[in-house]
């Protein structure tokens, strides 16, 4: 379990808002990160979750969606990362992560990689982890990563 702690706040304030940003391989990885935001939203009871941006991979394809994205990513709070985790991640993607790594923010987001691949020792699994990892500790970002349960234990198999 991932535990967001929010900051401080009084009854007279505001509950804090964790902003995230979501790009996603495909719809079921998609739908897999929205679900895990609505997991995590129940979690946070002193909290919300606002999704501020989401995006496929297809789009990112294109250089100024690309770049609006790694803006965006650069103040989040949570950039959610859904993939299968099947094939390594395409040159967009990677092109996007150089971009958001090099952004300068005030802070630095956690990179969130949800895979879809129940077997995490995967060729793509393991390069994937490795390259997003390499990227987290170059720009100084908390990275986590999870993978998906067995076919019976999660809800979205079916």
């Amino acid at each position: 379990m991932i535990t967001l702690l929010p900051p401080a706040f009084s009854e007279t304030e505001e509950k804090p808002v964790y902003n995230l940003v979501i790009i996603y391989e495909d719809m079921a990885a998609g739908k897999r990160a929205k679900h895990f935001c609505e997991n995590l939203m129940r979690d946070l009871d002193e909290a919300s979750l606002g999704i501020k941006d989401l995006w496929s991979f297809k789009v990112l394809d294109i250089p100024h969606v690309r770049r609006t994205a790694a803006e965006a990513s650069a103040i989040a709070d949570v950039v959610i990362l859904a993939l299968n985790g099947h094939a390594e991640l395409p040159d967009g993607i990677k092109a996007w992560m150089e971009q958001w790594s090099k952004q300068e923010a005030d802070r630095k987001p956690i990179l969130l990689a949800l895979f879809g691949a129940s077997d995490d020792t995967q060729e793509a699994v393991v390069a994937t982890r490795a390259f997003l990892g390499a990227i987290a500790e170059t720009a100084g970002l908390t990275f986590l990563h999870t993978r998906r349960q067995a076919a019976m234990e999660d809800p979205l198999a079916a």
